[in-house]
């Protein structure tokens, strides 16, 4: 279908936000103030409850569109919302808590551009630098490291290779072609965590891909960080496993190595039982693997532990 002439060059730029207010300006501004300034930045507001609208109000720009859902959904139904009212040729994203570059864009559309039109199917992405404050997650210090770690002209055998063995794609260093999301559709929004991980292997699949070894934004992780969460992202994990497990060719040591790191993980948010029975899953798919017998007795002693220990005693009223 033919294209309205308007939309010829836009790039729809996609934030999800949900009380962020304290970060959204530089966020905002960092996108506004591009190099490459044909686009609408498309501002979907998870039904935040802090004054994010009333900021929002105060961006004086017409290429800004804001959109407030109704019910707090999680960053991939926003992310998902925003893609469907995107007019651009290209779609962006941005998330409430980083900063772009300012050639950002034009370095990536150049890119996007010099292998295909945007009804292919094209995707690009590259490095960023991470600030790691306070000591988060499996960083017990402050850091700053950039990331992802491939050659500068990965060939698409070296983009798979790797991608099945850890997350090489973050929404804020992508660029998608209109042809990219009309081959590979929406984020999952079962997943609440790595459901970029997810959507990168999709694209890295079905999409022309190219890596630009330059970082070109600069992300923050903080402790609300969804990739942060507990439980329900032991479960993402488990489920983008599976997902990997039944849909790819991923050798069975690497589908083990991941089942192992989610079994300990939900052994430790409280779920012994269940996190032994992924990594006896784990096992069987990479019985050499010793770290994965040694988290499963630890697994086993944590059980032993919860079953014995003293319960309260009932007080009578």
């Amino acid at each position: 279908m033919e294209r309205p002439p308007e939309t010829e060059g836009l790039v729809s730029v996609v934030l999800p936000t949900y009380n962020r207010a304290r970060t959204l300006v530089r966020a905002v501004n960092s996108v506004l103030h591009q190099s490459y300034s044909r686009i609408e930045l498309i501002i979907v507001d998870d039904a935040s409850t802090d004054d994010t609208e009333t900021l929002v109000a105060t961006i004086a720009d017409p290429r800004v569109r804001y959109v407030r859902l109704a019910k707090n959904g999680g960053a991939s139904r926003a992310r998902n919302e925003g893609m469907r009212i995107a007019k651009g040729d290209y779609i962006a994203f941005q998330d409430s808590d980083d900063e772009w570059l300012a050639d950002k864009l034009e370095r990536t559309l150049g890119a996007a551009r010099a292998v295909g039109d945007p009804e292919d199917p094209v995707t690009v992405f590259h490095t960023k630098v991470m600030y790691i404050s306070g000591g988060v997650g499996e960083f017990k210090t402050n850091r700053i490291v950039c990331i992802p770690e491939l050659p500068h002209a990965a060939s698409r055998e070296i983009l798979i290779h790797e991608i099945h063995r850890g997350n090489l794609v973050s929404p804020q260093t992508l660029l998608i072609s209109r042809g990219a999301l009309n081959a590979v559709g929406f984020f999952d929004e079962n997943l609440v965590n790595c459901e970029d991980w997810d959507y990168g292997i999709s694209l890295i699949y079905k999409t022309k891909t190219v890596f630009l070894d330059e970082p070109l934004v600069m992300t923050y992780l903080q402790s609300d960080s969804i990739s942060l969460l507990g439980r329900r992202g032991a479960r993402s994990q488990l489920r983008l496993a599976l997902k990997l497990m039944r849909n790819y060719e991923v050798e069975s040591q690497v589908i083990g190595a991941r089942l192992s790191k989610v079994g300990w993980w939900i052994s430790k948010l409280g779920n012994p039982r269940l996190g032994r029975r992924v990594l006896r899953r784990s096992i069987r798919m990479a019985p050499g693997d010793w770290r994965t017998w040694a988290r499963l007795a630890a697994s086993q002693a944590l059980g032993l532990r919860n079953r014995f220990r003293p319960r309260p005693a009932k007080i009578a009223m």
